[in-house]
Formats: structure tokens, C-alpha cells, sequence
């Protein structure tokens, strides 16, 4: 390895020293306690850590890497979410909540319909308005936190969150 190799191993095994534990619990509330999902989560953010150390974190100091971890771990939590078959997910939630009663099927089947069209409606959003929904209403982010985030002024975060969805 070269010594260049060397000293990123050595970076990112200082970062992962300072970081993993909080990361994992950044990552424990985004996967409603999955010990394992979360760390998973935190795995895949340090291995993109490594792969992007010069490109993205060699020159940025301490609380912006930490920035730049749990921007990578929430976006790499957002991609599994979307790799997950909504059925699948639907299926699982429904065996949950009634383990104790067989369900209505016309309960399912509008449960379904209601879910699937507000997925639809999630993905039909223009990008910015999409990470702004996800942030203030799936991670349920501040204001100034998103504006914060994404470059914006607050009163723009209020208007993506208060405009009016599609019929």
C-alpha cells in the first residue's frame, strides 16, 4: 500500500473512532431501532467515506464531516426505502397490526390504495419539493434545519411544506 493508501486508512479509521457510535444512533432512528439495518447504514457511509476522501472530505473540518456522514447515511437510507417493494412492506406492517384478528380485505385493499397514492404523489414531486417533504415530514427536521441543509431560506422550506398536493 502506499503511503498515501496508508494515511487515508489511517483517517478514516480516526473518523470512524470519533463518529460510529453517534452515526449508529443517527442511523437507529431512521431504522425505527434496527440494530442491524442501522449498522449496515453505518458501514455503507464509511465505505463511500473511504472511496470519496479526497473528492469530499480530505479538506473539511470536524462538524462538517460529521455533516457530510449523516447527509450520506440518511440519503443511503432513503435509497433502501426505495429499493424495498412496497408490497412486501405493506404485507409486513398488515401481519403486525393484526396478528390478533384476521383483517377486513376492503380495509386492506383501501389501506393499499391510500399508501400507493402517496407514494405515487412522493415520486410525481419536483426534486427539491421531494427533499423537503422527506426531511420535514419522514425525518421531521426543522425549519431552519432544512434550511439549513439545502442552502434555502426558511420561508422557502414553509412554502414547499404548505403548497397544496396534486388531486
Amino acid at each position: 500500500m502506499t503511503q498515501r493508501g496508508q494515511e487515508k486508512v489511517q483517517e478514516v479509521s480516526a473518523l470512524w473512532e470519533r463518529e460510529a457510535i453517534g452515526l449508529t444512533r443517527y442511523a437507529m432512528v431512521r431504522t425505527g431501532g434496527d440494530q442491524t439495518a442501522a449498522e449496515d447504514l453505518v458501514q455503507q457511509t464509511f465505505m463511500a467515506a473511504f472511496l470519496q476522501w479526497e473528492e469530499s472530505l480530505a479538506e473539511l473540518g470536524v462538524e462538517e464531516r460529521r455533516n457530510w456522514l449523516r447527509s450520506v447515511c440518511r440519503r443511503r437510507w432513503i435509497d433502501g426505502i426505495r429499493r424495498e417493494t412496497l408490497g412486501d412492506r405493506l404485507h409486513a406492517d398488515v401481519e403486525r397490526l393484526y396478528d390478533w384478528v384476521s383483517p377486513d380485505l376492503a380495509h386492506v385493499v383501501i389501506a393499499r390504495d391510500d399508501l400507493d397514492r402517496c407514494w405515487q404523489v412522493i415520486r410525481e414531486l419536483p426534486p427539491r419539493r421531494k427533499e423537503v417533504a422527506l426531511l420535514y415530514f419522514i425525518e421531521q427536521q426543522s425549519v431552519l434545519r432544512i434550511a439549513e441543509l439545502l442552502g434555502i431560506q426558511a420561508s422557502g422550506v414553509r412554502k414547499h411544506v404548505s403548497m397544496k398536493l396534486p388531486p
